[in-house]
């Protein structure tokens, strides 16, 4: 069992990790401003940052927290802010004998116009939250040693679940469905790796639990047009008649397909999904009653 120190416990994929650490016998310690917090901390405050690490005197870190305006995530400043939070925040957890730590990157990171990603794919990222992300990870990846620490990156694609905030996909749908709305959506025969929450989680898990250092792609490993997840949601809640697919033009540069090589993960943590599409929109609707 380890001690382990969860930033961002509070979000999507935060709210499903505190369980997933817990049943595989871990002893979780959260951080983070909101005031139910194991150790309230605003990490944007480095001595702030400091006094919580030495505090908390933990052995392993899951670095979550990331500025996640569901309007402004991929352009907004406040990206440069959390790249030095996260560089200060993991330089301390090494300084307080911290061991094994797992960090969220993104597929954000890499250049959209290459369909199949491994770890080794071409970084160039089109937006800013996209470089803040790859800058932060080639640093602590290549400062690991130097710290005293093995580190992996996360390098997460798509994800859904329950309780997503507003401007996300399932969010959005499932909230107009709710009301009996029309859906306006693209085409959807973009492809894309979709991963369910509670899969991601154990995914992280298994990651820090792991010797995988380095840059690992966090996925399912499959691939599947959009609007597959769309109509699996309309027809779960049984109103297919109002999504409305290609009624909004899709953005030009909206990659055909972004597939990610899980072999790493695989192999490496040991990851496999449980939840396919199906199971996964059944567990979301579960969760937020949105049958009808």
């Amino acid at each position: 069992m380890a001690r382990v120190l969860l930033t961002g416990a509070t979000g999507l994929i935060g709210r499903a990790t505190i369980p997933a650490l817990t049943e595989a016998g871990h002893e979780v310690v959260t951080l983070g401003r909101n005031p139910a917090s194991d150790i309230a901390c605003n990490l944007l405050d480095p001595d702030a940052t400091t006094k919580a690490l030495e505090a908390a005197r933990a052995s392993h870190l899951v670095h979550l927290a990331w500025h996640d305006g569901p309007r402004d995530r991929w352009i907004s400043a406040a990206n440069l802010d959390w790249m030095a939070a996260t560089l200060h925040l993991v330089r301390e957890f090494a300084r307080t004998d911290g061991q094994r730590a797992v960090c969220a990157g993104s597929c954000a990171e890499y250049d959209w116009s290459v369909p199949d990603l491994t770890e080794t794919s071409p970084l160039r990222p089109r937006t800013l939250y996209g470089a803040a992300k790859a800058g932060t990870g080639l640093a602590l990846c290549a400062g690991q040693k130097a710290l005293g620490l093995s580190l992996a990156w996360a390098r997460i694609f798509f994800v859904y679940g329950p309780g997503e905030p507003q401007g996300r996909l399932c969010g959005d749908l499932i909230s107009n469905l709710k009301t009996g709305r029309p859906v306006d959506c693209t085409d959807g025969r973009q492809e894309r790796d979709f991963l369910h929450v509670s899969d991601l989680a154990r995914a992280l898990v298994r990651l820090l639990e792991a010797d995988a250092t380095g840059a690992v792609n966090v996925a399912s490993g499959t691939v599947i047009p959009v609007r597959e997840l769309i109509e699996e949601v309309a027809k779960q809640m049984h109103h297919p008649d109002l999504v409305r697919l290609g009624a909004i033009t899709r953005a030009a540069d909206d990659p055909a397909r972004l597939a990610a090589d899980v072999g790493r993960l695989r192999h490496e943590a040991g990851f496999v999904p449980q939840h396919d599409i199906t199971s996964g929109v059944a567990d979301i609707l579960r969760s937020e009653g949105g049958q009808t």
